[in-house]
Formats: C-alpha cells, structure tokens, sequence
C-alpha cells in the first residue's frame, strides 16, 4: 500500500476545488507578472520617472491591496461567501491591463495599477480562507503549497510571457499590457465556473457580528506571530528593485529582465510545495527560521552583485525564500485563529504585511535614490537579522501545542 501513496496522494488529498483556485491563481498570476515588473521600468525608462518616485508608486498600491484585505477578509467571515469576493477581485484585475496599456502619464499608471491592486486585496484573503475550508486536516500543508505552487507558475510564465512579447514587439509596452488581460478573463470565468464555497454557511441565521472583541479570540501566538510578521516584511520590499538593479547598474535590456521574474517565480515554485509538504509532519517555526536565512543571503548576493551571475544567484535565493516563507505564514495563521475567524485572521496578516511593506518599500526607495539600489538590499539584510533574531527569541511560544480558543459563536452576545 505504501507504493501507492503518492499516486493516491495525488488523486484524493488534493479536493477538487483546491486544484480550480489554483489553476485560475495561476492564470491570474500570468497576467499580473506581466506588468509587474515591466512597468517599474516603463515608468523608469519610458516616463523618466525617478527611482524613489517608482517606489512610492509601487508602495502606494500595495498598500492599498493589503489595507483591503482585511475588510474583505470579515466580509467574507460574516457572509460566509468566500468565492463571490473572488470573483468581484478578479474582475478588477481583468479590467486594469487594458486601463494601463493606455496609460500614458503616472497619474494614468497610478490609477490602473490601484485598480489592479484592489482587486488583488479583494481577492486574496477569501482565497486563501477558502482554501484553509476546503482542505482536509491531513493535507492542509500541501493544499497551500500547491496553490502557492500553481500562483507562481503563473507568475513564471508571465516572465516568460513578457520576454518574448517584448523581444516580438520591440520593447512595445502598450500591446504586452493589453495581451496580458486575456488571461485574467479565462480565469475568471474558470473561478466562476468550478470554485465552490466549502462552509455551506450562506443562510442569513449563519452570518455573524462584525465585532472587535474578535481581535481577542485570534490568540496569543497569532498576535506573536504577527510581531515576527512586521519585522521580517519590513526587509521585504518590492521585487521590482531587483529587475531596476539589474537594470540601471549593471546595463541589463529592457526585455531581459523577465528572466528576473522567471528565476524567481521558478524558485519560488519549486520551493513552496515541498516546503507545504514538510510543514504536515515538520516544526513548521524551523521552516520559517530557513526561510528568514534565506532572505538574509539573497540581500547579500544582490547587494555585493558585480555582474548579472549574482543578480541571478540572488533572485533565486529571493524566490525561495518567498515559496519556504509566504506558505508557512498562511498555514500558522490558518492553525492559529478559530474556524469561525479565519478570513478576519487573514485580514490582519495582510493589513500588517501591507504597513511593513509599504514602509519598506518606500525605505528601499529613498536609499536607493540617494545610493543606488545596492544600497537598499544591504539595508534590508540589516533587518532581516532583526527578524531571524526575534523568530529565536519567540521560537518556543509559537512551537507550543495548539491553543484552545473558544469557539466565537459561543461567545456570541
């Protein structure tokens, strides 16, 4: 029977509705990477916008994902309707490639990527509370890792996707960011079509309060984990710094730096589901504590880099750090916080995520500004050494068995 563990692994562990938000994160992911980075450079190369500039753009709508995050996170806990803000997410994110691909001033930029980004922070923390419902006990590891995994294979083929519209078309930014909406219409309609909600809890007697005592029920080890979250996000800034590194310094063309998003969505592809895999029978703070080293040596490779080689070296470091740390966050939040809570627990890992990066980011862009963008990655090793700290200082309270929290509709007033 053990021969057949894998095979059997592959055709029951995985519910059907875990593989269709997958598939559809990855096709929404191919079309979100296409612009990703190219319009850090659009706006650099084409616009003559200044590098903090691009920064502060690229924080502004992050944050804004992310401040979103947690409003649809407790919408989708009170409705009990996960999959309906899905669908609402994934509609702005279809109709914000073409609104940039006539985008011709920052303002123009701003507008589509801020519409792009709402939908993103619409969307995640419901998909990834959907998931948390729909996988089974056993497997909870795996199921995340897999769709993290699928998200940025999507995001890899986007790199892909890019390179060779951009070598066809002649560096022809306005046609990459109209071909990218086709994607993100086909996984719409997959979502609508095969994603079910799992909580069958969509009666009006089900829905519950909006209250704040909630924040109590999250749990001591959440709230502690969200310390550790703040610190190591802050050392996080936007990827796009690498692909404007590679670029400004050290004479990388336009087109080629899609293969920045190829090695690091690659990595982080190949990183995510084992890392999903080990964290069903392994101490899952041990995984993050190689996650937050990796981070550290990235840093260090892309801000000692004297040629391409350890841009290189230092993307694939930087995507396996996301595949090892970004599951293992989703998994603890997801253990941590009460069924009932889940989309609110999200919410707030998103809302913190979205304050540590938006600092970050904006960081980044000032010390690059001033010390070009090696500068900003040595800074931010800086700080992962204060994250790796702090993991070893609470390595024990967040290792320790699993807490009994109260059922919230217990509680209920």
């Amino acid at each position: 029977m053990k021969n057949l563990r894998f095979s059997s692994f592959l055709r029951y562990s995985i519910p059907g509705t875990i593989w269709a938000i997958g598939i559809s994160s990855l096709l929404i992911n191919l079309s979100t990477s296409v612009i990703q980075n190219g319009t850090a450079v659009y706006l650099r190369s084409v616009l003559g916008v200044a590098v903090s500039t691009v920064g502060l753009v690229e924080s502004i709508v992050e944050f804004i994902a992310n401040s979103l995050k947690i409003f649809s996170g407790i919408i989708s806990d009170y409705l009990r309707r996960r999959k309906l803000l899905m669908v609402i997410g994934f509609a702005f994110l279809t109709i914000s490639k073409p609104l940039l691909a006539i985008s011709k001033t920052v303002t123009g930029v701003l507008i589509s990527r801020t519409i792009d980004r709402i939908g993103n922070g619409i969307q995640a923390t419901p998909r990834d509370a959907l998931v948390s419902d729909a996988a089974p006990k056993e497997s909870k590891g795996a199921c995340y890792g897999l769709r993290q995994s699928l998200s940025v294979v999507g995001s890899t083929l986007g790199g892909v996707f890019g390179y060779i519209v951009m070598k066809l078309s002649n560096d022809n930014f306005q046609l990459l960011f109209s071909l990218a909406a086709i994607p993100a219409a086909f996984a719409t309609i997959i979502l609508i079509l095969f994603v079910r909600d799992k909580l069958n809890l969509g009666n009006k007697e089900s829905k519950r309060k909006i209250r704040l005592k909630d924040a109590k029920l999250l749990g001591r080890r959440f709230w502690i984990l969200m310390i550790v979250v703040a610190i190591f996000m802050s050392a996080r800034f936007g990827e796009f710094y690498i692909a404007l590194h590679a670029s400004e310094n050290l004479g990388m063309p336009k087109a080629d730096i899609y293969w920045i998003t190829i090695i690091f969505n690659l990595f982080t592809t190949i990183a995510a589901f084992p890392t999903g895999k080990l964290a069903d029978s392994m101490n899952k703070v041990n995984l993050l504590f190689i996650g937050f080293l990796t981070l550290f040596a990235a840093d260090m490779s892309i801000g000692y880099a004297s040629s391409i080689f350890w841009i290189f070296m230092g993307t694939a470091l930087w995507g396996i750090q996301r595949g090892m740390t970004e599951g293992i966050f989703a998994i603890l939040v997801s253990d941590y916080v009460p069924k009932d809570l889940r989309g609110t627990g999200f919410g707030v890992y998103y809302i913190i995520v979205a304050v540590a990066t938006f600092l970050a980011t904006n960081l980044a862009g000032k010390i690059a500004q001033k010390g070009g963008e090696a500068g900003a990655f040595l800074s931010g090793s800086l700080i992962c050494l204060v994250a790796i700290l702090s993991l070893i200082t609470l390595r024990k309270i967040l290792s320790e068995p699993q807490d009994k929290v109260p059922n919230p509709q217990d509680q209920a007033a």
